[in-house]
């Protein structure tokens, strides 16, 4: 026999029990200074920190209790506390607050009067208005992830805040996004919805906002859709039922665990989703004696609390449900009713104290004081489980375990990943675990169940062999389905058992954190080689004393264009040994190729086979590459850092040419340029022939080396190294060019000379030979002229020495002839 409610009229009471610590006492002297804070709605909440494993050691996590006063406890309000306030200065009274959360393990975040201010409960317990939200709003949504403290991915994961106003359309609604933990924050323009604006939540794990919308035109039903983070529409889920009242709020929890669980209530609406609202079934009951119906009171819901698996909801008639979060089960059971109080007393707030164990909190002013203390009450769920009847389906399962639960690994480009899980179903039960994924465009896997032994018991054992890989690279789905390779994604992985009832509250489902991406201490280094300190060319602590080279003028360019003759003077470069250590010894006129090393923090993994570029980072340009685009066999024209850098100049070359800038000249492109036997190809691999040139040239190179491959890892794989180059004799003053000629010059009119000067001197001595034969023949005729007409002595006299000059004269003609001869 039962009531209207369904509830028997004779239930099983269950009574709360104080907790032991109920009260401190504290002066009368302490007050709150500032404007005290208040809940804007009437029911009370408990907002707990979700990572309880990861906050501080294993310290309590704290909780946020909103009411008629706001408290924050860390000791899960076990002391007594002052109402939090915020400097009047700040915000005068009311300050209502309608939304809060916790941004890691040192703030938390609230919306007050349509602001969002930061508070350090951990440090200074001071407020920080949050920067670049110039409209109201009235909620703030993150996505927690407690599976690391240190680990990059969840630490962006957990600082990424939303902030927006719900009960308008989006095309008219400010939404504003945070990627620093709530300092700073930048508007963004979703897509033009008409309907109305209930939520939004950051699915990490589906690399996806999901956007909740309340059709405007409908009887109380909405539905999800997802966007990227320029919130531009892609996808939409389900349609749902979703009423609304007037001045009411839809409260959205996500479970601990990024494993796309979602609760949505409202008085009169409870759903739940396991795949991050693209389907969203409504939360039933489990009919008992006590309770037969199988959907909630009409009366409606007063509060709603959840852990990582357990969910409890307290309805406004005061009756307390309990269920378990998993992918098949949407089922509650009653538990049952608060011996003390009636159906028009508030709400209490709730909250999961550990696994199974749930408490309840009241709040009691004190006396004598500003104090508030804490009635705080607590219900053993598996206790009262035991006495339901009929009896609840009992565990199906005896062992579930695995060593990678709460874990977190990194699978990189191709990589792949292999678990075990161990699980004994009890006998005759049939049951068997199944593996999920909760971004299944990232993430695949392949499973297979072993029979592993016995128990001690004689039940069999079996195991679970899952193998976790790359969904781009797994050949199991089509290219569409595919996330891109370009940026990283996250996805978990969960082992949970089929159908496993209400009753399995120990044996908690087996969840790792998967991210297909790059590990964050995995990076790349020059192979060690022989170095100018251990020949002898340089001293490590000379190097290390602000050791200063000179870059000549003619050899770099500030702007890394390849530019020669620059007015400009040289450059002082001061080493940096901490960074680049002795510097690898290279002779000039040999070939090289870098050598890297790929290592993930202190373990060797590979040489690097991927394509990598190399720049020098203060901009010289006086080497050259042994091969050209045809000869590396491109079948496009290739990229090379002149081109790059022109495209974008003033930018760091390693932000314009990198793994998501690379274009792989060998893969053939419709209409592409071609390539050219005058260009040098910049692209390097040490399974090719490309090599560096240095010239004729004795000096320090500092070179940055660029993993550009794209298919090769997610990770920003650079190094910076310095070499030593040597070798080269100086260069000659003497023009090469002008000496050669200038020597064929004086070889050509040798040969012309040996050639024709004895020609010349032939002809020259019998010349000679005929001038004086002439010469002496007028002589002769000259002095026979002189005797004829003078014949006196004188005229002797003068005849024999004019006849010994002509007989002088004749005998030096001889001997000119016999030396010419």
């Amino acid at each position: 026999e039962t009531d209207g409610a369904g509830v028997s009229a004779n239930p099983m009471w269950w009574t709360l029990q104080p907790s032991p610590s109920l009260c401190v006492s504290f002066n009368s002297s302490m007050v709150s200074h500032g404007t005290v804070l208040s809940y804007k709605y009437k029911d009370p909440r408990l907002i707990p920190h979700p990572c309880e494993a990861f906050y501080f050691g294993g310290q309590t996590p704290p909780a946020i209790y909103l009411g008629e006063k706001v408290f924050l406890s860390q000791d899960n309000f076990q002391s007594s506390l002052l109402p939090m306030t915020i400097p009047a200065i700040i915000e005068s009274s009311p300050a209502e607050v309608t939304s809060a959360l916790f941004v890691q393990n040192n703030r938390a975040l609230f919306v007050i009067n349509g602001k969002v201010y930061v508070y350090f409960y951990s440090t200074w317990k001071t407020w920080k208005v949050s920067a670049g939200i110039d409209s109201p709003v009235t909620d703030i949504t993150n996505m927690d992830c407690c599976y690391s403290l240190k680990d990059i991915n969840c630490y962006d994961t957990s600082n990424f805040i939303v902030a927006y106003t719900t009960g308008k359309p989006t095309e008219s609604t400010d939404i504003f996004t945070s990627k620093n933990g709530g300092y700073r924050f930048v508007k963004t323009s979703p897509a033009g919805y008409e309907n109305a604006l209930i939520g939004i939540y950051n699915f990490v794990s589906l690399a996806q906002l999901g956007v909740i919308l309340n059709k405007t035109d409908g009887d109380g039903e909405a539905y999800f859709t997802y966007t990227d983070m320029n919130l531009a529409h892609q996808e939409q889920g389900a349609e749902f039922d979703m009423k609304l009242y007037a001045d009411e709020s839809v409260i959205g929890i996500i479970p601990p665990g990024l494993r796309g669980f979602i609760l949505l209530w409202t008085k009169d609406t409870f759903v739940f989703s396991f795949n991050h609202g693209l389907n969203v079934a409504l939360i039933t009951v489990h009919p008992t004696d006590k309770y037969v119906n199988v959907t909630l009171p009409v009366q409606g819901l007063c509060n709603v609390a959840a852990n990582r698996n357990e969910i409890a909801a307290l309805t406004k008639n005061q009756k307390l449900f309990y269920g378990t979060l998993d992918m098949e089960s949407t089922q509650m059971v009653y538990i049952g009713d608060k011996t003390k109080g009636k159906p028009t007393d508030p709400c209490e707030a709730m909250m999961f104290e550990n696994i199974g164990v749930l408490f309840f909190v009241s709040l009691i002013p004190s006396m004598d004081s500003a104090l508030y203390h804490f009635q705080k009450c607590i219900i053993n769920i598996q206790d009262t489980l035991m006495t339901l009847r009929p009896p609840l389906q009992p565990c199906p399962v005896e062992i579930l375990s695995g060593n990678f639960h709460n874990k977190i690994y990194y699978i990189d480009m191709k990589q792949e990943l292999h678990f075990n899980v161990t699980f004994v179903p009890k006998p005759g039960t049939g049951t068997h675990p199944y593996v999920t994924v909760s971004n299944p465009h990232a993430l695949a896997f392949q499973a297979q169940i072993d029979q592993d032994g016995f128990t001690f018991d004689g039940n069999t054992k079996y195991r679970l062999h899952i193998r976790l890989l790359q969904q781009a690279f797994s050949g199991m789905s089509q290219l569409e389905f595919q996330d891109t390779v370009y940026s990283s994604r996250i996805s978990t992985i969960t082992v949970d058992i089929y159908n496993k009832a209400i009753f399995c509250i120990d044996m908690h489902p087996i969840t790792a954190l998967i991210v297909v991406g790059c590990s964050p201490k995995k990076h790349i280094k020059i192979a060690e080689s022989t170095t100018a300190c251990n020949r002898g060319l340089f001293q490590d602590i000379v190097l290390q004393n602000n050791f200063v080279y000179s870059i000549d003028r003619k050899v770099y360019d500030p702007q890394f264009l390849g530019r020669k003759k620059l007015s400009q003077p040289n450059l002082n470069i001061t080493y940096r040994y901490d960074l680049w250590r002795c510097p690898i010894l290279l002779y000039y006129d040999s070939p090289w190729l870098p050598v890297l090393e790929l290592w993930d923090n202190d373990e060797f993994i590979e040489y690097v086979s991927a394509d990598f570029v190399l720049y020098e980072i203060h901009g010289m340009h006086n080497y050259d590459y042994l091969l050209n685009e045809v000869e590396a066999e491109c079948r496009t024209a290739a990229q090379n850092w002149i081109t790059i850098m022109a495209e974008d100049p003033g930018k760091e070359p390693s932000d314009v040419w990198n793994r998501l800038l690379y274009e792989n000249c060998k893969i053939p492109q419709e209409n592409g340029p071609l390539p050219s036997a005058s260009r040098p190809y910049h692209v390097l691999n040490r399974n090719e022939k490309n090599r560096i040139l240095f010239p004729q040239y004795n000096g320090i190179y500092v070179f940055k080396a660029i993993v550009v491959d794209t298919y090769y890892s997610y990770c920003d794989l650079t190094t910076v190294f310095s070499v030593y180059v040597h070798g080269a004799l100086p260069k000659s003053q003497i023009n090469v060019g002008k000496t050669l000629i200038s020597l064929l010059v004086i070889i050509f009119g040798s040969i012309l000379m040996v050639y024709y000067f004895p020609k010349l001197m032939k002809e020259n001595a019998k010349m000679k030979t005929v001038w004086w034969e002439r010469v002496m023949h007028c002589c002769f005729h000259s002095v026979l002229r002189i005797h004829a007409g003078r014949g006196n002595g004188g005229g002797r006299h003068r005849l024999k020495k004019t006849f010994s000059h002509f007989l002088f004269l004749s005998a030096l003609s001889k001997y000119e002839q016999n030396s010419a001869s």
